[in-house]
C-alpha cells in the first residue's frame, strides 16, 4: 500500500441466465409487477439502471423503480413501514446493515438464494451484500503539502482553521474522530480524548455538503485538506488538477462499505434476490471500479491495473484499513452531534 492512492488509492449470459444468475423460463411470469429500490441519485442510479435493472426487466418482464434519497431515510422508512414494506431492496451503508437484521428489518444474506453471494470476500456480508468498498482519506493542496500527508500532519500549525468537514453525523466525522482518538492514545470508545484532539484543528474554515464547494476552496488555498471518503473524491478530482488524495498509514484510512439488502417482507423477494445477484454480480461491480472507483467485493472481478491502481480491490488491503467499532459509534451519535455542535464547530 502507498501512501498516495496507489494501490489502495477511490455479461449477460444467453438464454433464462444473467451474470451467472439463473432467471426464469418464461419472462412473463413476472409481468405487471415493480420492484422498488431504494438507493443513492448520480452515477450510482445510472450505472444500476443500466447494469441491474436493465437487464432484470429485459428478462423477466419486471418493471424497477428507483426510490432516491439518503441511506438514513430508507432506515426510517423501514422501520415505520415494517409490518408492510413497500420497497424490496435497499442499499445502506456499513452500520446500518448489522443494525437493520438484528431489528428484523432486512432478509440475512443466504448464497443459496443469491448465488453470487458466494464469491463475495470472506466476512464482508455482514448484515446484508457487501456491495462496494471505499476509505476514509485525505483530500488536499498539492501545493501546500511537501508530501501526501499523513493524518498527523493535519495538526501542524500551519493548517490550524483550514481544514473542512462533512457534515456531521456521518461516516466521515465518525472516521476523523475515531483517527484523532488514535493520534491521542486511544480508540473510538474514548469520546474525551476523539473529541479533545480534534478541537486542536481549530473551528473549520468549512462544513461542506458537496464536493465541488469544498474543492473550489481548496483549489483557491483557503481550504488545506478535508478528511473525505475515496470514491466521491477519485471520480471528482478529473476537474481539479490542484487537489491530490491521500490514504494514510498511521493510522490506515477508514474502511467504509455500502451494502445492498433484501427488506424482509416485501412484496416481490424473487425478484429483489435477482436484482441484488445483478448488483453484486462481476458486470456491475466491474463498472462500479471503472466509473466510481469504488472497489468490488465480488473476489472474481478482474480489473485492468489502472482501475486496481484505484480502488481497494484486494482483501489484504481491506485488511490493513481501519475498521471502526460501528455499532457503538451510531449508539453515541446523538450524545456526539451535540458535543461536534459544541466543541468542534464553536455552535
Amino acid at each position: 500500500m502507498h501512501n498516495t492512492f496507489g494501490k489502495l488509492g477511490a455479461a449477460l449470459a444467453a438464454g433464462t441466465m444473467i451474470a451467472g444468475l439463473a432467471l426464469p423460463a418464461v419472462a412473463q411470469d413476472f409481468a405487471g409487477k415493480t420492484l422498488v429500490v431504494g438507493t443513492w441519485g448520480g452515477d450510482i442510479e445510472r450505472l444500476l439502471r443500466e447494469h441491474v435493472a436493465g437487464p432484470l426487466e429485459a428478462k423477466t418482464g419486471a418493471k424497477v423503480e428507483f426510490l432516491l434519497g439518503g441511506s438514513g431515510d430508507r432506515m426510517s422508512k423501514m422501520y415505520a413501514e415494517q409490518s408492510a414494506p413497500t420497497m424490496d431492496v435497499t442499499f445502506q451503508n456499513i452500520y446500518e446493515a448489522p443494525q437493520a437484521l438484528a431489528d428484523g428489518l432486512v432478509v440475512a444474506p443466504d448464497a443459496a438464494l443469491v448465488p453470487n453471494a458466494a464469491d463475495i470476500w470472506d466476512g464482508m456480508n455482514n448484515g446484508c451484500y457487501a456491495m462496494s468498498l471505499v476509505g476514509l482519506g485525505i483530500a488536499y493542496n498539492k501545493s501546500m503539502f511537501a508530501t501526501p500527508p499523513e493524518w498527523a500532519d493535519l495538526w501542524k500549525a500551519e493548517y490550524k482553521g483550514k481544514i473542512a468537514f462533512a457534515q456531521y453525523p456521518g461516516s466521515e466525522g465518525d472516521g476523523i474522530l475515531a483517527v484523532a482518538a488514535r493520534l491521542a492514545g486511544k480508540d473510538e470508545h474514548d469520546a474525551d480524548a476523539a473529541f479533545g484532539k480534534l478541537a486542536e484543528l481549530g473551528a473549520p474554515k468549512l462544513t461542506y455538503t458537496g464536493l465541488d464547494e469544498v474543492f473550489a476552496l481548496m483549489d483557491a488555498g483557503e481550504v488545506a485538506a478535508a478528511p473525505m471518503i475515496s470514491g466521491y473524491v477519485l471520480a471528482g478530482l478529473k476537474d481539479w488538477p490542484s487537489i491530490g488524495f491521500s490514504f494514510p498509514t498511521s493510522p490506515g484510512p477508514v474502511l467504509v462499505r455500502d451494502m445492498v439488502c433484501q427488506v424482509a417482507n416485501s412484496p416481490n423477494p424473487e425478484l429483489a434476490q435477482m436484482f441484488i445477484d445483478l448488483a453484486i454480480g462481476v458486470e456491475n461491480q466491474t463498472a462500479y471500479a471503472n466509473e466510481l472507483y469504488f472497489g468490488p467485493t465480488n473476489s472474481k472481478v478482474a480489473l485492468s491495473e489502472q482501475a486496481s491502481a484505484d480502488t481497494i480491490d484486494k482483501p489484504e488491503e481491506v485488511e490493513s484499513l481501519l475498521q471502526l467499532d460501528w455499532p457503538y459509534l451510531i449508539a453515541q451519535r446523538a450524545d456526539w452531534t451535540t458535543r461536534w455542535n459544541k466543541e468542534i464547530l464553536g455552535q
